[in-house]
Order: C-alpha cells, then structure tokens, then sequence
C-alpha cells in the first residue's frame, strides 16, 4: 500500500526530513509520523532534539541542509505571543516575528538551495487558521501566520517547474503544553474559540494526507477553515463579531483548566 506522505518520485530512495520545533508537541508528533512513515527524520530544536537549530540563524539552517540534504524540510518551529499589540514588549514581538515568520523564510531558502539543485523535494510550512483572521490579543502573532501563507503560496510560484513543492497546513488550537500555558491567559482567548482543541497526532496526520496530495493547503478541520476564511474575506463583520468569539474563548479556557495537561 503507498504510504501517504511518501514522494513517487524516488521510490528506492531513503526520503530524509527535517523537522523544525521537533523537542514536543506537534513537532515530536510530526517527526513520529513521518518515521512511521519510511523517513529518516532529523529533529531540529534549540534543545531536546536530533540536532540543536536556531531557526533565527539563517547559516545555521544552510548548514544543516547541506549537510542533511533533505527530501522535506518541515517548518514547524513557532512561539505564540499573547497580549495586546500596544503594550508587549519589543523584545517579545521581535522573537515571535524571527521564530515565527523569519525563521520559515530562512528554513525555506536553505532547503531550496538543495532541493532545486537535485529536481526535487517537498517544504511544509505550519501555519494557523488564525493566517487569515484578525485575532485580539494574538495581534502579533496572527501577522506572522498572515505572513507565512503568503511567504508560502508566493514561493510554490517561484518553484513553478523545478520539482520542489511547496505545502501550507493551518491548524486549529492543538492541545499542546504552548495553550496549555496560556488558559489562564485572557489575551489568548481566541486560541480556544473551537468546539475543540485537536490533537498533536491529528494534525500530524493531516500533515502526511496534505503532503501526500496535490493540495498547496490544508486547514484543520476543515469547517473551521472553511469559517475563519469567510470571516477573512468580511473584516467588518469579523470585527464586529470578535467580542463575541473572545467570550467563548474564555469560556472554554475555563473549562479545559480541569483537563489533564497534554503529555
């Protein structure tokens, strides 16, 4: 049976995956599937990991792809800053826009520069469904998912005919210890809107369908996705609304204060 993140192109190959933000999480998910899966996956971090990475540092991430040359080049790293946009801290708003944004930029660059030499390979980039709403109180942190899908779908046209494929996935809140931290946070209402928050191995799941189909992009779950992109294309109604979804947000933080943290 054809696994299902699996490129047809080198069957007898041993396909090798990078996997950014890999010490826990969706990243230590991700890097489960993909092992499941035939990959030799190397998990990157600032600690805990394969290999120690800074994604901020735009050499070491060449580095490492020249050394590796991977089939996969997963950019999953990412921090979530909560609180409003006109009191956080610079030092707090530049981390979340180098990990977030540039470091998917610096992953990306240094990935191709392998991958177009050899005709081939696969670059997933984790987004959010918060790429395409506006976010109260993730104000900073929205941009930088805003961003990414464009970085993205801008750079699977500049790949247009060399091989090297491009892949967006846009979450849902997953139950990680990065939400868990933040339910008695008021500034991260919004990450917990959904009727649910999803699982690590659900959305590594759906990164292996998405890299296994001819989709750019993903959203998990898909209604939900299907909902914040209307609410993407009427700001003046999602403005309108937000008071709204931040006090279900708030809500069910309450709730999950009584659910066992994620492990």
């Amino acid at each position: 049976m054809k696994r299902r993140g699996r490129s047809s192109r080198h069957p007898s190959h041993e396909l090798v995956a990078v996997v950014t933000g890999a010490a826990g999480g969706l990243g230590s998910a991700l890097c489960a599937a993909l092992r499941d899966d035939g990959y030799r996956v190397i998990g990157a971090d600032l600690a805990g990991a394969d290999r120690e990475l800074d994604v901020r540092d735009p050499d070491a991430c060449r580095v490492l792809a020249t050394e590796v040359r991977p089939d996969l080049w997963v950019n999953n790293a990412g921090i979530l800053a909560a609180g409003s946009a006109l009191t956080q801290l610079d030092a707090e708003i530049r981390r979340c826009v180098e990990v977030n944004l540039l470091g998917v930029i610096h992953g990306s660059r240094a990935a191709t520069d392998v991958m177009v030499e050899r005709g081939s390979g696969h670059i997933l980039n984790i987004a959010s469904l918060a790429s395409w709403v506006a976010v109260p109180g993730e104000t900073v942190y929205a941009a930088t998912k805003h961003a990414v899908r464009a970085f993205s779908v801008g750079l699977a046209a500049e790949l247009r005919g060399t091989g090297v494929r491009v892949k967006i996935l846009c979450p849902d809140g997953i139950w990680t210890p990065m939400l868990h931290d933040r339910l008695s946070d008021p500034a991260a209402a919004m990450s917990f809107t959904g009727t649910r928050l999803l699982s690590a191995d659900e959305v590594a799941a759906a990164a292996m369908d998405l890299l296994g189909s001819r989709k750019v992009l993903a959203s998990v779950p898909p209604n939900r996705g299907l909902q914040t992109r209307l609410l993407g294309i009427a700001p003046g109604f999602s403005l309108k609304a937000g008071p709204l979804f931040e006090q279900v947000g708030k809500r069910n933080q309450r709730k999950l204060r009584k659910r066992p943290p994620p492990t």
